[in-house]
């Protein structure tokens, strides 16, 4: 089954997002394919728009607030960005308090 790529570069394909947007900058987790290493990876990206293109990706790193932090990863679950065993493990390890 081929797999739904929403943007392919040299590096990546972004496979899922999910987004948080304010005023300056759009937040995100994706899931993306290494093509060099042929390995799914999780990245913490940074978008801003720009007068040559909408949601331009921004190398540099990622600083959000707590509660920026758990809306993108809400947004994130609910884009199927993790792996279903990710999420399960993750509910583990925050009902062992």
């Amino acid at each position: 089954m081929a797999r739904k790529v929403i943007k392919d570069t040299k590096y990546c394909q972004i496979l899922n997002q999910g987004k948080v947007t304010d005023e300056d900058y759009t937040y995100s987790i994706e899931k993306i394919f290494i093509k060099a290493i042929k390995r799914d990876e999780i990245r913490f990206s940074l978008y801003k728009d720009t007068i040559k293109t909408a949601e331009r990706y921004i190398p540099r790193s990622l600083d959000v607030t707590e509660k920026q932090l758990l809306q993108l990863i809400k947004e994130s679950i609910n884009a199927g960005v993790f792996s279903k065993e990710f999420i399960k493990n993750l509910s583990q390890i925050l009902n062992k308090k």
